[in-house]
């Protein structure tokens, strides 16, 4: 557990911290997925870039340029295969990383949503009730999470 969660004593109960530990793990989990979504992204535009330079430079040596020209140049070394198949690769890996990022997303924000749908009974008495506000704005403000609104 955190240890900002753990200082929590006498603002929140055990189950208290354990939901918003859970809320933590899920938006780091997000966060990683996010940035290696983007990692990959560029890489995938770096990669695309270079070959479209690759071709360019090379087409320019040749005089004719036709649908036959370009297909027999490409099919000629095994080399610019392995560079269509690394180019697909990356962009099927990229739409896998991002429906892992869609899922991990919605997880997060449903249990987002759960922790303020249940904050009247986690923080029930009056007392608890004021500590709440400290709790939530050290989530904002540590975490990232907005425990405030439901919405994004």
């Amino acid at each position: 557990m955190d240890s900002r969660i753990q200082q929590l004593n006498e603002l929140t109960d055990e189950v208290a911290k354990n939901m918003l530990q859970s809320v933590i793990d899920k938006k780091r989990k997000l966060d990683k997925i996010n940035e290696k979504e983007k990692k990959v992204r560029w890489l995938l535009l770096i990669c695309l870039a270079l070959i479209c330079l690759y071709i360019f430079l090379s087409f320019q040596q040749l005089s004719l340029i036709t649908y036959h020209a370009f297909f027999s140049f490409v099919l000629s070394s095994f080399s610019h295969l392995v560079m269509i198949l690394i180019v697909f690769s990356l962009y099927y890996y990229l739409l896998e990383i991002r429906k892992k990022s869609e899922k991990t997303e919605k997880e997060f924000h449903d249990l987002r949503c759960e922790v303020i749908q249940k904050s009247p009974n986690l923080w029930g008495d009056e007392e608890k009730w004021e500590a709440r506000q400290h709790v939530f704005s050290m989530m904002k403000k540590e975490y990232g999470v907005n425990l405030y609104y439901e919405n994004k």
